[in-house]
């Protein structure tokens, strides 16, 4: 009886220590992890990158420009009013791609020069997704476009650009900061990138706001995933503790 008794506490006190040894172990490698990462600031953001990134500013026009270097990749970027928006969504597209500037070609006449003040006008009425009978339209176009020049109304067939259709996006608005994360169906031919605009910097007398923008390029999947993991670090730094 009593070796069984002396066993149970040392089986007690065995799982005391596993437990102890767990714990301390997970609680090492969490910090140790958090060592390996640290706290980059650009304009007015804050990134968190693996600890063998570094900050290297360069001379931009109307601008803050450089870029953050690491052992095996390399982000460009860019902060001020005139940052670029990266790829376009298909939504973006839709609103303002370069297709709705062909549609008044088809009403231009020869022998008159056209500039912004005689160009015709030509309004989109409303855009829906195309179906197999819209080829007639535009073989293979991927919307209808329904538009009104003066009195007459017809359909213009959009396609949506390659580059857009390989391109995955993730966005969403969060204390006033609109953000954009676009990455490449195929990391190592197109952009991954991130683009934040603040909300409450539009400047009316450049019709734009403040912006950050920072992009790499030729990744693996998994450089692409640890980019992705950096981005979504990204925060204003009035919010930072």
């Amino acid at each position: 009886m009593c070796f069984a008794k002396k066993t149970d506490q040392q089986m007690k006190q065995l799982l005391t220590i596993l437990i102890t040894i767990l714990l301390f172990g997970c609680g090492q490698t969490e910090n140790k992890s958090d060592r390996r990462w640290k706290t980059i600031e650009i304009g007015d953001y804050l990134f968190d990158f693996p600890s063998d990134f570094e900050l290297v500013t360069e001379k931009g026009i109307d601008s803050y420009a450089g870029k953050i270097k690491g052992d095996s990749m390399l982000f460009g970027f860019d902060f001020g009013y005139y940052s670029s928006d990266l790829e376009q969504t298909p939504q973006e597209y839709l609103e303002n791609g370069f297709w709705r500037n062909e549609l008044s070609y088809r009403f231009m006449k020869e022998g008159i020069t056209y500039d912004q003040t005689n160009i015709p006008k030509v309004e989109v009425v409303s855009i829906r997704t195309a179906t197999i009978q819209d080829s007639t339209i535009g073989k293979g176009c991927d919307y209808v476009a329904h538009c009104k020049h003066d009195k007459i109304e017809f359909e213009y067939g959009v396609y949506i650009p390659y580059e857009i259709k390989q391109t995955n996006y993730s966005i969403d608005t969060v204390d006033n900061q609109y953000r954009k994360i676009v990455w490449a169906k195929d990391p190592k031919k197109g952009i991954t990138g991130i683009y934040i605009r603040d909300l409450n910097s539009f400047n009316k007398s450049i019709n734009s706001y403040l912006a950050f923008s920072m992009a790499t390029s030729k990744l693996t999947s998994k450089q692409q995933e640890t980019a992705l993991k950096i981005f979504k670090t990204g925060r204003h730094k009035s919010g930072k503790n």
